[in-house]
């Protein structure tokens, strides 16, 4: 399977998805896998964060790694934020 770029595009918003729910009822599994994602990155998120203060409390410094990590699901989890 070929992996292709995705265009440019801003990202749906919160307000947005709730308006399509309200509007448009047969996109709602649309919304829902949507809403799941963002909380499945949210939840990815304190994942890092706990790794990281162990990572820290047992000696260890920053770890590239997941500091890029970190930068990646920063930006993911913003994409489509009302603010």
């Amino acid at each position: 399977m070929k992996n292709y770029r995705l265009p440019e595009f801003r990202p749906v918003t919160q307000g947005e998805l709730r308006k399509i729910w309200a509007e448009h009822p047969d996109m709602r599994r649309l919304v829902l896998e949507i809403e799941r994602n963002r909380r499945v990155l949210a939840e990815i998120d304190r994942l890092y964060q706990s790794t990281q203060q162990a990572w820290r409390e047992n000696g260890g410094g920053h770890l590239v790694a997941l500091h890029m990590f970190k930068v990646l699901m920063s930006e993911e989890r913003t994409r489509g934020s009302d603010g």
